[in-house]
């Protein structure tokens, strides 16, 4: 039979159209009588749960928050692993709420002046004379975030393939 993933059939959430949500009260998710809620009521303790869960997008960052899985069995690797990768979220989070602050505060601004000046309506093309000027005025953070991003990646990457590699070790020291 064959394993390969590329013939596995594949379910997606978004067939079924329900919402991800694990926070009781989210926008954009429906009360549970219209529809059913995939996932939890509330946020789950980390270390009960099974597996990794994935949050609804958080309303300042636009990024979705991870629950990361450990158990009692967590070696010191998995465990710097898991840290590492939560520091980086953290991170994440924190330069896009910021980020994204600055850019609604910029983008009110702008549509205020316009207003003021005697416009009534801000067109799409003077909207986007806007965000060009504040992709140029940011585009050295975006470079250095960039340069950030992909180095704690590069991080977590190795701490990963240590983790990988400790795992194999030690099976390969309980099968022989």
């Amino acid at each position: 039979m064959n394993k390969c993933f590329r013939c596995q059939p594949r379910i997606s959430l978004f067939q079924f159209s329900l919402p991800r949500c694990y926070a009781a009260v989210q926008p954009g998710c429906p009360p549970a009588q219209e529809k059913p809620v995939v996932g939890l009521p509330h946020k789950p303790d980390p270390k009960t749960v099974k597996c990794d869960y994935i949050g609804p997008p958080d309303a300042q960052s636009n990024l979705r928050p991870y629950v990361r899985h450990y158990g009692d069995e967590e070696t010191r690797l998995a465990r710097s692993l898991r840290l590492k990768r939560i520091e980086v979220e953290a991170w994440n989070t924190d330069f896009w709420t910021k980020h994204n602050k600055r850019f609604y505060e910029e983008k009110e601004d702008f549509i205020r002046l316009h207003k003021e000046s005697g416009t009534s309506e801000v067109s799409a093309d003077q909207m986007s004379h806007f965000y060009k000027a504040f992709l140029d005025k940011n585009w050295r953070i975006h470079i250095m975030y960039n340069i950030s991003w992909y180095l704690k990646n590069f991080d977590i990457l190795t701490l990963a393939a240590a983790v990988q590699l400790q795992r194999l070790l030690a099976l390969a020291k309980r099968r022989s």
